[in-house]
């Protein structure tokens, strides 16, 4: 009867378990006393996780206390305490607001037993990370239910589909990150266990949790001063898991307008994974390891090939592009002819793996584990576009991988946490061509207006570099607890120690730009540059950390976490002195700061009142009404600033050398000689001689001498609970960041006195008018330079600050009564100032900081959408909009002369001048005014006749979304071990053509990417001191004729096959094959003839046993009453032939027979409850109903009754990658998993 009422209590308790929170490691602590509140000693505990079913048993000691540690616990928990002479006590106890101990003292009442038969279930693995409870933190769990299956795995794009977060797209083919509240990519950490993680994608089906913390309070977690991404291996069980999906997709089921079809937007994706898993040793040793192969290929368009739709799409003719190659070809230009390399191709593969050691009696609570992963990708060519010839790119290689290693563990009255690990990883690039680059900047004529844009051949002086890494982590965690169980201390260290080898060999033989075509075809280049030597370069740093804090649980309801961090960074490796950069700026380029970091935080989380839901057994935990967490916190980076740049831009002749050629000082150009032999490539500019045109000293980076990591002091305060009579739940929240010690780097070797000022502009230039090529506009900085001995001299400050203030709401119904139809929505609205160097964007001087809003749009609205049509197929719907982006209006190229390109534009009025250069500009303005959008109008507008403010220009707002379907694989007559479904990636844009119509889109479901050069500089007149420029008419432009980039509308198959037995088979070969082929006992009827009917809630019981609280009627209760009666009288009389013969089996034995009398017993029990809860539904009325609890809920949903009946392996019917839904119970005697789908 105790096995019976375990279990039933194990099934209902796991239905409650409404997400996944992330794992770590629970500590459960008690005391156990009679009635008389006198200790117990000798209670046998036990604790069994919910939903994992890993089980855990120890004794009190002399003084009635105990402890129990979970590695990678859930948080919830069914705990036993039997002694001989008392009853025995079943009670759950649940993580409400973060608890750091989880308290379950229990009182025991005396009663004489003959016997007490306690028997421990079978153990499985559950989800485990060394990360710890965060009181008060905001941990949001991330899942992959809005991501399309070919994204699922992609770890920022799984951090950016939380509300608030942005996705930060990588530069120059580097993989993707994401930002918060403000901070940079570059400011987050991605964890696997607590440990840095060395690579960017996982398997889709790998079975993790995954979280994104901004604010946490518990000290031991740190390294970051915007976000931190956790990735939490799951475990094995004792149950076998082998599944498989495929991911398709291919143009053919793709769909968009002609022009993206041109730029070749449209791709094929093929990927296959899976997953298996199950134990070693059963009950003490588990694996779990998940795999995923694939291949991307889209056309390659290039400058060979593309139709004139395509070349117009992009900004350039197709005469433009004709005459260009024509040229190429006259000059012998090697590339021009091929090969053309028609596909483009992306190889990719991942594994994640994970082996664990639990004895699952051990009163030290050890355990070891082991994790490992890793990946490898190829791209071929890793480079493409419409604006490039094919053999202006190359191939890139890479591969990463990592080996973790955990133990936690008693020792005495300490509770010890350990992690260790390394990673490596990779990468290298071959260009397919050993030459310079060339580029050139085109204007065209084009029917929506003229277009530049810049045109690319030669050689690819990017995929040049190669670079591989090594690092180590260690983490330890000792966790002291007191007697009353009020407070844990712990004390947290960690080392981390990385070292990375690179060759940036980046425009190793050069670049040559030309500034228009008749410049190419005259051979008048506009500059040369190049990389003159470059040295492997080694770096290499250590972090250290200690922390102290204490989690002080003042009441059950109120809980406070409180400590202070420090950290600390060594570099092992530094540059080399120069005694020149000294005596000329005194500053050290060989000393870079290390300063130790201090981090404070408080936090504290209040559990307000209890809801009015009804409790499902005695015992059972009754969650808060609602729950308030907060607290203030200071995070620090774990480094900072640009080492790697520091060490290779010495100053001296070991270091990095470049050249600078502009105008009449660029060396003759001999295309077809340098393709054939790269070492005939120039090393000084024309003439030899130095002069305002050329540049061949070293650039130097060093560190200020106040450098320290970037930090963020951050606040937040939540509310999240039901409102409205517990009809919907709402959680509110405001989160205040401040960020100081952003990086950022002034040139030193600037001379900022003014040489003179543009005429109509007023902008003050910094050399001479002698400096800046008549013909182009091209500028030499040499004039403003402090000293000619040296270029740039970057000097690394840490003084910039940014302000971010971000409330986010989320509502969703809370759903008492089965329906069709459900939603859910989320509001955040963010406002970020920041400061910003004059260096990245000035009017004027460069040496300014000044305050501005960000480029961040402050409105996000996110929305979820749910409906069951006919009853057999399920569409989801998830999607956001955003507020446009904001941007500023540039100069393309430097006009100032302080040697970067960082000019605002001036914004020239429609009306010019007497001058033909003003007038020129005017009526370009004039053009633009007439096409340009009315946002774009209206940004230009504001600022005529002065320099543009930054970011004083807005993208339109933009909107994405995803559909889901999927089919009921019952009234679909499909395999029941397999999975198919269906997501429709951009249906907007697939609304835009229906709508629309692909001439006239308006860009639905597309994200906007303007094009923010204003001016083009063509030339310069040294008498009326002003340039000569070109207006871009597609400046701003966001529709989607001129964008190059954009997502079509992709439908994706995804298929998921279960190749191993079903858990529920596996179960039932363990029950019967006990004392048959199989360790232990056999077990009796009455185990067969009860396991049934307590698999399998009765909501009916339920609601009786609450009849008070429910305020039932007379007739009511009767009514349910004679239901429930009729319910387990024929229950009973379905399950006792199938325990009579199960029971009765003799030593060989069919386990099909067996299984399938399971199975249809199962199945009968499900009809009969199917045609009751209707019945039932209609007795209660809406206000009896929303007290009801959600697992009660779903149990009087037939549509889910009727999937239960059909059950599935967990493979199939949960989604992996920490994704939830719509709860699916995974059934199997005595065990129950809960999937979340």
């Amino acid at each position: 009867m105790l096995r019976m009422a375990l279990r039933a209590a194990m099934l209902i308790a796991a239905l409650a378990f409404a997400s996944p929170a992330a794992a770590q490691n629970d500590v459960i602590r008690g005391k156990v006393t009679d009635q008389e509140g006198l200790p117990l000693p000798s209670v046998r505990v036990t604790a069994t996780s919910i939903p994992g079913n890993v089980t855990r048993e120890v004794r009190t000691n002399g003084r009635g206390d105990f402890q129990i540690v979970f590695p990678g616990g859930t948080g919830d928990y069914m705990m036993g305490y039997a002694l001989i002479g008392y009853v025995y006590k079943l009670q759950e106890i649940k993580r409400l607001a973060d608890e750091e101990v989880l308290i379950a003292n229990a009182s025991l009442n005396v009663v004489q037993l003959d016997t007490i038969s306690v028997v421990a279930s079978v153990q499985q693995r559950i989800n485990r990370n060394q990360g710890t409870p965060d009181v008060g933190g905001t941990e949001r769990q991330v899942t992959t239910t809005n991501l399309a299956a070919d994204r699922q795995g992609d770890l920022a794009a799984m951090a950016a589909s939380l509300p608030g977060v942005l996705l930060v797209p990588g530069i120059d083919g580097a993989a993707d990150g994401f930002s918060v509240l403000g901070a940079g990519a570059d400011q987050n950490t991605s964890t696997l266990n607590g440990l840095p993680l060395g690579q960017n994608n996982l398997p889709r089906d790998a079975q993790i949790s995954s979280s994104l913390t901004t604010s946490p309070y518990d000290v031991t977690r740190g390294g970051f001063s915007g976000g931190n991404f956790n990735i939490s291996a799951s475990n094995g069980s004792n149950f076998r898991t082998r599944g498989m999906s495929w991911v398709i997709n291919t143009p053919s089921l793709e769909w968009t307008d002609k022009a993206a079809q041109a730029v070749g937007s449209e791709y094929t994706n093929i990927s296959a994974g899976g997953t298996v898993s199950g134990p070693l040793i059963l009950n003490k040793t588990f694996y779990n390891i998940s795999y995923q192969l694939g291949r991307q290929s889209r056309d390659n368009q290039t400058l060979r090939g593309t139709s004139a739709l395509g070349f117009q799409t992009a900004g350039v003719s197709e005469d433009s592009v004709a005459r260009f190659l024509n040229i190429l070809t006259t000059n012998n230009v090697p590339g021009v002819g091929g090969p053309l390399h028609p596909d483009r191709l992306s190889d990719n593969g991942s594994f994640l793996g994970r082996i664990n050691i639990q004895p699952p009696s051990s009163t030290s609570g050890q355990s070891l584990g082991f994790t490992f992963n890793g990946g490898w990708n190829r791209q071929s060519p890793a480079f493409g576009g419409v604006t490039q010839l094919p053999s202006a790119s190359g191939d890139r290689s890479g591969y990463n991988g990592g080996l973790q290693a955990q133990h936690s563990g008693y020792f005495k009255m300490v509770l010890s946490e350990t992690n260790a690990g390394i990673t490596v990883s990779n990468n290298t690039g071959d260009p397919y061509l050993s030459m310079p680059a060339g580029r050139v900047r085109v204007t065209s004529d084009l029917a929506s207006g003229s277009g530049v844009q810049n045109l690319t051949f030669g050689g690819n002086q990017i995929l040049s570099s190669s670079s591989r890494s090594l690092g180590g982590s260690f983490q330890n965690t000792l966790s002291w607890f007191d007697d009353a169980n009020k407070h844990r201390v712990k004390l947290g260290t960690e080392l981390q120690y990385s070292t990375a080898t690179s060759n940036p060999a980046n425009n190793l033989l050069g670049t040559v730009s030309y500034n228009s075509l008749a410049d190419l075809e005259n051979a008048i280049p506009a500059s040369f540059s190049r990389t003159l030597s470059v040295n492997e370069r080694t770096t290499g740093q250590m972090n250290a950390a200690i922390s102290l804090g204490d989690s002080y649980r003042k009441t059950p309801d109120f809980q406070l976490q409180y400590g202070i961090r420090a950290d600390a960074i060594h570099y092992t490796v530094t540059p080399t002195f120069n005694s020149a950069v000294e005596a000329t700026f005194n500053r050290r380029n060989d000393r870079i700061p290390t300063p130790v970091s201090f981090s404070p935080r408080v936090g504290f989380s209040w559990t307000l009142g209890e809801s009015n839901d009804i409790q499902m057994f005695f015992g059972q935990f009754r969650a808060p009404r609602a729950v308030m967490r907060g607290g203030i916190a200071v995070l620090t980076n774990a480094g900072g600033g640009d080492i790697g740049s520091a060490i290779d831009n010495t100053g001296l002749a070991s270091g990095a050398q470049q050249l600078l050629c502009i105008g009449s000082a660029v060396p003759a150009v001999n295309w077809s000689t340098w393709g054939a032999n790269p070492a005939a490539v120039p090393g000084a500019c024309a003439g030899g001689a130095p002069s305002s045109f050329t540049s061949t000293v070293p650039n130097v980076t060093l560190y200020a001498s106040d450098f320290r990591p970037s930090r963020s002091v951050r606040g937040n305060l939540s509310w999240t609970g039901a409102i409205l009579g517990a009809r919907y739940n709402l959680n509110a929240e405001g989160t205040v960041s401040l960020s100081m010690n952003q990086s950022r780097q002034v040139d030193l070797n600037f001379d900022n006195v003014s040489r003179f000022t543009l005429a109509t502009e007023g902008r003050p230039v910094y050399v001479d008018t002698g400096s800046i090529v008549k013909t182009t506009g091209q500028i030499a900085a040499r004039d403003a330079r402090v000293t000619q001995a040296f270029a740039r001299v970057s000097e690394i400050r840490s003084d910039v600050q940014s302000r971010t203030a971000q409330m986010s709401l989320r509502l969703n119904p809370i759903y008492r009564v089965p329906v069709t139809f459900r939603w859910n929505v989320a509001y955040t609205l963010t406002a970020t100032r920041e400061q910003v160097s004059g260096f990245n964007s000035t009017a004027g001087s460069p040496l300014g900081l000044t305050w501005f809003k960000s480029s961040q749009g402050p409105h996000q609205i996110s929305y979820g959408l749910n409906y069951l049509l006919l009853k057999a197929i399920n569409i989801s719907w998830n999607g956001q909009f955003r507020s446009g982006a904001y941007f500023t209006p540039l100069v393309a190229g430097d006009i100032n002369g302080d040697g970067y390109s960082n000019d605002r534009a001036f914004i020239y009025p429609t009306v010019g001048a007497a001058d033909s250069a003003t007038s020129a500009i005017a009526g370009g303005m004039t053009s633009l005014m007439a096409n340009a959008s009315s946002a774009v109008r209206s940004c230009l507008n504001k600022s005529f006749g002065k320099i543009a403010a930054r970011n004083s220009c807005k993208d339109p707002w933009s909107s994405g979304a995803s559909l889901n379907i999927s089919l009921d694989r019952a009234k679909f007559h499909m395999p029941q071990r397999a999975l198919i479904s269906f997501s429709l990636s951009n249906p907007l844009g697939a609304a835009d053509l229906i709508v629309n119509g692909s001439n006239h889109l308006k860009g639905w479901g597309q994200t906007p990417t303007p094009d923010a050069s204003l001016l083009y500089v063509r030339g310069f007149d040294p008498v009326t001191r002003q340039y000569r420029y070109e207006v871009n008419q597609r400046f701003g432009a966001t529709r989607p004729q001129f964008l190059t980039l954009r997502q079509p509308v992709v439908l994706t198959t995804s298929v998921r096959i279960d190749l191993g037995s079903t858990r529920e088979k596996q179960n039932v070969e363990q029950w019967v094959g006990a004392g048959r082929d199989r360790p232990g006992s056999k077990l009796p009827e009455s185990f067969f003839r009860q396991s049934g009917p307590n698999n399998i809630i009765n909501p009916l019981s339920v609601i009786l046993r609450s009849q008070d609280t429910l305020k039932l009627s007379a007739v009511q209760a009767d009514s349910i009453a004679v239901l429930n009666r009729r319910y387990t009288y024929r229950a009973d009389s379905i399950w006792a032939p199938v325990g009579k013969h199960l029971s009765a089996l003799a030593t060989s034995y069919d386990i099909n027979d067996a299984y399938d009398r399971y199975i249809k017993a199962r199945r009968v029990q499900i009809d009969l409850l199917i045609g009751i809860v209707n019945d039932v539904n209609g007795v209660l009325t809406p206000a009896q109903r929303r007290k009801l609890p959600p697992q009660v809920v779903v149990w009087m949903d037939p549509r889910f009754l009727a999937s239960v009946r059909n059950g599935t392996n967990t493979f199939v019917g949960g989604t992996p990658m920490g994704g939830f839904g719509v709860p699916m119970i995974i059934f199997g005697g005595g065990d129950v998993f809960v999937s979340r789908q």
